[in-house]
């Protein structure tokens, strides 16, 4: 997961399901929250300029990954993490851009998400594997800028994109983030000895990539 601060930039709109895309986030709050599926639908299409979100990696915490093993897909089909992204928003109000399902050096199970707050700052929030009880919830405020992060104002969220990539490849969802660009969804998957990739347009919905390689975990 990575670590961000905020630059301004302008973006392009784009055409989507009868509406329009108008590029990203703007960093003053002025967003609206889709309470639906991931209360995550931002600013109103249209909109001239926009904010880009700019994440950056913390050594400290990549050596912490390197050292976890990652968790084991559930044996049967989940929508924990539906649960999941509710409670981390009912936490922190924002746009959830990254959700991870990893299992700790001490062998508990805990979901990390990455939200970009509607205060326009970045935050992690730890939920426990029953996705009913916030564990953690600490802003990251990491100032490096090695990391960019685009923020999309409409489109695809997270959990309707991994519901996307599960009914394309029958698979088990195992973690997913938003691309740098904030254009696709990068959905990881396992089932029957495999693991998927596959990446869903935020702009469409639409199964722009896919791979399917055997999993050796």
């Amino acid at each position: 997961m990575k670590r961000n601060t905020i630059i301004a930039v302008a973006a392009a709109g784009a055409v989507i399901a009868g509406g329009t895309i108008g590029g990203v986030a703007l960093a003053s709050g002025s967003s609206e929250k889709d309470q639906g599926t991931q209360a995550a639908a931002l600013a109103p299409a249209g909109q001239s300029e926009s904010q880009v979100a700019v994440r950056d990696d913390d050594g400290d915490r990549d050596d912490r990954d390197e050292d976890r093993t990652e968790a084991d897909a559930p044996a049967a089909p989940s929508t924990a993490y539906t649960q999941v992204t509710a409670l981390a928003l009912t936490e922190v109000p924002g746009f959830v851009t990254d959700l991870d399902r990893d299992r700790r050096d001490d062998g508990t199970v805990v979901w990390e998400v990455d939200i970009f707050g509607d205060d326009g700052r970045w935050y992690d929030v730890d939920i426990d594997e029953d996705a009913t009880q916030v564990l953690r919830a600490k802003l990251d405020d990491d100032d490096d800028d090695d990391d960019q992060q685009v923020i999309p104002d409409a489109g695809i969220d997270i959990v309707e994109a991994i519901l996307i990539a599960e009914e394309h490849t029958g698979a088990h969802f195992n973690e997913v983030d938003l691309d740098d660009d904030g254009r696709h969804w990068e959905v990881e998957l396992r089932g029957d000895g495999f693991e998927h990739e596959v990446k869903v347009s935020v702009a469409t919905g639409e199964v722009t990539q896919y791979e399917k390689d055997q999993d050796d975990d």
